[in-house]
């Protein structure tokens, strides 16, 4: 078993079920009125559906790792893992560049922290990749 690349599933199918679930409720309550112009209301399903466009990357790349970690399935484990790595990187970095550049205060780096978990994703993934060369 790779514990780096296990931990790294486990944080994804959490945060999977965060996004998923409890972001929704959440997202639903920004709702638009019926009565609202219908750029508004697309826009509002537009950024829903793009909400759990995520939900199922975090999902699948969850599983994904979960089988990584824990059988031989997949034969190029490095490269799947470099790749996954690489995916959580570049996110984490337009995550944070979009905050910085999108911020009212400066404790919304961390209130809107996303990038954190895609940094430490990618780290995990990368360390436990090296385990498997």
């Amino acid at each position: 078993m790779n514990i780096p690349i296990f931990i790294a599933g486990i944080l994804c199918l959490v945060a999977f079920f965060a996004h998923a679930f409890v972001g929704d409720k959440e997202y639903r309550q920004l709702k638009p009125a019926p009565d609202s112009e219908d750029k508004i209301r697309e826009t509002w399903i537009q950024v829903r559906s793009g909400w759990h466009w995520v939900s199922v990357d975090l999902l699948l790349s969850g599983v994904l790792l979960i089988i990584l970690a824990l059988t031989n399935l997949i034969q190029a484990k490095q490269e799947v893992c470099l790749l996954l790595s690489i995916y959580y990187f570049i996110t984490g970095l337009v995550w944070l560049s979009t905050v910085a550049l999108s911020k009212n205060s400066s404790k919304q780096l961390f209130v809107l922290g996303q990038w954190i978990f895609c940094f430490i994703v990618s780290a995990l993934v990368y360390y436990g990749g090296l385990a498997n060369a």
